[in-house]
């Protein structure tokens, strides 16, 4: 059963720049190297340069929960310094 997320981040005003550099670096790393991962990109809102959404597809529920500790995760937790407001998730299965 593949397991999906979606994450919504909102980052604080003039932030975003230092944002993308390191939440794209993060999840080009957890593609590589994440077991499972079949998704994980991260997308600005057309309407609110500060908003994000972050939109992840792992291949099993234990891909996922192995993902929690891996490296890419320690380096996407670099931007909660740069959030604004508490990050937002949701979970979906098929």
């Amino acid at each position: 059963m593949s397991v999906r997320l979606t994450v919504q981040m909102q980052v604080q005003p003039g932030k975003s720049q230092e944002f993308e550099t390191i939440a794209r670096a993060a999840a080009a790393r957890v593609r590589a190297e994440d077991k499972g991962c079949e998704m994980y990109d991260l997308f600005r809102s057309v309407d609110d340069e500060t908003r994000y959404v972050l939109v992840e597809s792992w291949a099993t529920a234990d891909d996922l929960k192995q993902h929690g500790s891996s490296p890419g995760v320690g380096d996407m937790r670099k931007v909660g310094p740069l959030l604004s407001a508490k990050t937002v998730m949701h979970r979906y299965e098929d």
